[in-house]
């Protein structure tokens, strides 16, 4: 039923958008689509479609020469890496893909699973996914044994600190395109005027870090101000977790600080505390031993304000808050959302309630679509997405790399099975079985961003 009805809208939305036009937002500093393949036509100005429609079993040729091509059939940079029904990609070869992380957490499980449900969409034969669990030497072995089985897109997760050797491994292997995920590729080095983490070495789709750290502690705030506003802040405290060593996910920590230093009265400034992951992992088992001691230890707090950052650790500082009887009077959010999603199917509801959440069917979307322009030859790494170049921040040595962002929602128990049900909806897929308990259209949430950020303009 679900899948019929993804069938009878994408047909209804491929009229419409023909008369719909975009809302991509231009570059206060225009950017140039540099180093186009030979076979590319140029990129124009014209802009993408509102809300591209899920795929069907079996996608339409209608002759277009690219997906989301422009009007005269020239390939638009901008929106190529999008899903496009009208694009017979099944005359294209069969490519192979893979996904490769440090960790087999719920997030990175998810992630795989969405991979996997593209396939079919895209002409794309699944090769699996497999962990390091934090083995640095064992992610490149496994991305060496991933190339010599003939694998084409590579979709990696590895620990931020090996990114250059992961660049340098791949720059070996020209005809095996990939995308990192979740954290973007930088090449470590550092200096006056370098973002940190170093220069990015390939495009991105993702998130600006800090912004994803000031969100959760709006969002904690927003709790706050709903359940406990005559609380006294003497007794509120804010726990921060964290992974020095990756800025990716660091970033977040300090804007979580300047949120508190803000906006958290006087008598509560001084009720900081920082969880540092870094020498105990990504797990929940680590999020549990480092936010547990400073709990047990800081009994004169009474709310706990957690800045989980991923599931994991939230999950963690959610048990050990939970060891301490605080469960009612706390809240703990995180950036992510599948373990939460997990968690509320289960029927446990505890303190983490709330995840600022992006469902990997739409995270792996353009990531999929980026590698499989790349390895079609359609556009390269440092020419797709030509509008979503920050300026401020894209690669060393004249490389212009983007940063394509993505839409977010904030994932409540009371929504989010209406969110992941419009996700298999909008893709076509049958990952989550809500659709017995919820209804949805097909616009009631949407799969991009449009505007690009004014921040990407040079300074």
């Amino acid at each position: 039923m679900k899948k019929t009805l993804a069938l009878i809208l994408a047909l209804v939305l491929v009229l419409a958008l023909c008369a719909c036009g975009g809302k991509t937002a231009a570059p206060d500093t225009p950017a140039p689509a540099t180093d186009a393949p030979a076979t590319a036509a140029p990129a124009t100005d014209a802009p993408a479609t509102d809300a591209p429609t899920g795929p069907a079993d079996q996608p339409s040729a209608e002759g277009k020469p690219y997906p989301n091509c422009n009007p005269d059939g020239s390939i638009n940079l901008d929106t190529i890496a999008h899903f496009d029904p009208e694009y017979d990609y099944y005359q294209n070869p069969r490519f192979k893909i893979c996904y490769i992380a440090t960790s087999s957490g719920p997030l990175y499980q998810e992630a795989a699973k969405a991979y996997e449900n593209w396939c079919n969409a895209r002409n794309l034969e699944w090769m699996g996914f497999s962990s390091s669990e934090g083995d640095n030497d064992l992610f490149l072995t496994l991305m060496q044994n991933q190339i010599d089985q003939g694998v084409d897109l590579m979709f990696l997760d590895p620990d931020s600190l090996i990114f250059p050797a992961v660049v340098s491994l791949m720059d070996q292997y020209p005809d095996v395109a990939w995308m990192s995920q979740m954290s973007p590729a930088r090449d470590g080095e550092t200096g006056a005027g370098i973002p940190a983490g170093g220069n990015l070495m390939h495009p991105f789709v993702g998130f600006d870090f800090y912004d994803v750290g000031l969100w959760q502690m709006e969002k904690l705030f927003q709790w706050m101000d709903e359940n406990y506003p005559d609380a006294d802040w003497s007794e509120v405290g804010l726990l921060c977790m964290d992974y020095s060593l990756v800025p990716a996910l660091h970033d977040r920590v300090p804007a979580g600080q300047d949120y508190w230093k803000e906006n958290a009265p006087a008598e509560a400034q001084q009720n900081i505390f920082i969880g540092d992951c870094a020498a105990t992992g990504l797990t929940m088992q680590a999020g549990l031993d480092i936010a547990g001691p400073i709990i047990s230890t800081n009994g004169q707090i009474k709310y706990w304000l957690v800045q989980g950052n991923i599931d994991d650790w939230a999950q963690g500082a959610a048990s050990a808050i939970e060891q301490a009887g605080l469960s009612e009077t706390s809240c703990v959010v995180c950036n992510g959302g599948a373990g939460l999603q997990m968690q509320w199917d289960a029927g446990q509801e505890n303190c983490f309630r709330y995840a600022n959440y992006t469902a990997n069917i739409l995270y792996t979307e353009p990531l999929i679509g980026a590698a499989y322009a790349f390895k079609m030859g359609w556009a390269t790494p440092e020419n797709i997405w030509p509008s979503w170049i920050n300026w401020n921040d894209c690669g060393g040595e004249g490389h212009t790399y983007a940063s394509r962002r993505l839409p977010v929602v904030w994932l409540e128990h009371e929504n989010y099975k209406n969110y992941l049900e419009w996700c298999d909806l909008y893709a076509g897929t049958q990952i989550y079985n809500y659709d017995n308990d919820v209804t949805v259209a097909i616009d009631d949430f949407t799969s991009m961003v449009d505007e690009v950020p004014a921040s990407y303009a040079k300074q």
